[in-house]
């Protein structure tokens, strides 16, 4: 049987690349990296060594809702979580943070504006 080796990137859709390339570039530090054209705008970033893909035209997540753990996501670990907080918060972006975890020192669980979670984690 064969096996599934590596997670080659993830990708989310979101509603205006160009908002979309500022948040992801400028809010959360990630890197832009040359993507091909696809004739659909997008961007690639450097999610840490996995791609993350950014797509427009496809289903937007829902944008309400609570922000938990369980809910589908994507998670970066972070070198100064307390510093991208500030960030989150100065940009009014509101988040939440896992109280007591059992799996990493903290967690912290946001949306892009486009409904896709994102968690801040630090072993």
């Amino acid at each position: 049987m064969a096996v599934m080796t590596k997670l080659d990137h993830a990708s989310l859709s979101v509603g205006d690349i160009d908002k979309a390339v500022w948040f992801y570039q400028e809010l959360l530090g990630l890197k832009q990296v040359p993507r091909p054209d696809f004739g659909f705008p997008g961007a690639w970033f450097d999610g840490g060594g996995t791609p993350l893909h950014l797509t427009t035209g496809g289903n937007l997540q829902n944008e309400e809702g609570e922000l938990r753990g369980q809910n589908s996501h994507i998670a970066f670990q972070v070198d100064d979580l307390d510093e991208m907080v500030e960030q989150l918060t100065e940009n009014d972006v509101n988040y939440w943070e896992l109280p007591n975890s059992p799996a990493a020192e903290r967690q912290v669980f946001f949306k892009d504006p486009w409904g896709n979670m994102i968690e801040l984690i630090v072993y």
